[in-house]
């Protein structure tokens, strides 16, 4: 989550939604004071980190301060099959982590485990792990911090209704990077051209989805069910096979 009060914007951070890139580019805007990584914030009686949904951020003081506020989103295929890769690098990279507590470190850990045994009952295959994944892990932000996986939708609207003002596109990220910082009316000379953890940012078509052929049927319409929200919401189609 990028909050500037020098310029009055929030942008919160979806996972699996060139975040990391979006962060770097406007890192010279960055002014929040939480941490990115995982904490326990004493406003919201719970670990978080960098990835606030809407409904999180609106418990904190800035959420009323009249800001303006974006979101970039990203297809459910696309976003699936990203999260399925972050899952396995999180279960390798996350036990040699700085946590800010011996308590936070366990928590996360335990869930990073849950995440690994999950892989295993899959055999570390796409298919496999859409199919051993339960609802509630992906409905419920709560359940455990570190599935990168929850409906985009989160981080867009508030009960279903619009939350955010400028909603931008990763399959149109570039172009729709250009209109948020118009949007926004912020120096450009401040903006960097970095590019992190991200791949094929360049597309032009909204519907544009990149690693549906990795995908058996089974697995899009089981994607199709979880996040129906998603795509009647944020006007994704839906792939029928």
């Amino acid at each position: 989550m990028i909050i500037s009060h020098s310029n009055q914007f929030v942008i919160l951070s979806p996972w699996k939604t060139a975040s990391q890139t979006t962060q770097a580019r406007l890192a010279a805007f960055q002014e929040s004071t939480y941490d990115a990584f995982y904490n326990f914030n004493p406003i919201l009686n719970r670990v978080v980190h960098q990835h606030l949904t809407c409904a999180e951020f609106s418990c904190l003081p800035e959420a009323s301060r009249g800001y303006r506020t974006a979101s970039f989103i990203r297809n459910p295929y696309d976003r699936a099959y990203s999260g399925f890769l972050q899952v396995q690098r999180d279960v390798e990279n996350q036990p040699f982590r700085d946590y800010p507590a011996p308590w936070v470190r366990e928590l996360v850990l335990r869930q990073v485990e849950e995440n690994r045994r999950q892989l295993e009952r899959a055999d570390y295959d796409f298919d496999g792990w859409i199919g051993v994944l339960t609802e509630d892990q992906v409905r419920n932000v709560g359940s455990n911090s570190s599935l990168p996986l929850h409906p985009v939708h989160y981080w867009t609207h508030l009960d279903q209704r619009p939350f955010v003002d400028f909603v931008g596109r990763v399959e149109r990220y570039e172009e729709d990077f250009q209109r948020l910082i118009q949007w926004l009316g912020i120096e450009t000379e401040r903006i960097t051209a970095a590019t992190h953890n991200v791949s094929g940012l360049r597309g032009d078509a909204s519907h544009a989805y990149r690693h549906i052929h990795r995908m058996h049927a089974r697995s899009i319409a089981t994607i199709n069910q979880l996040f129906t929200d998603d795509f009647e919401l944020l006007g994704y189609e839906k792939w029928h096979v």
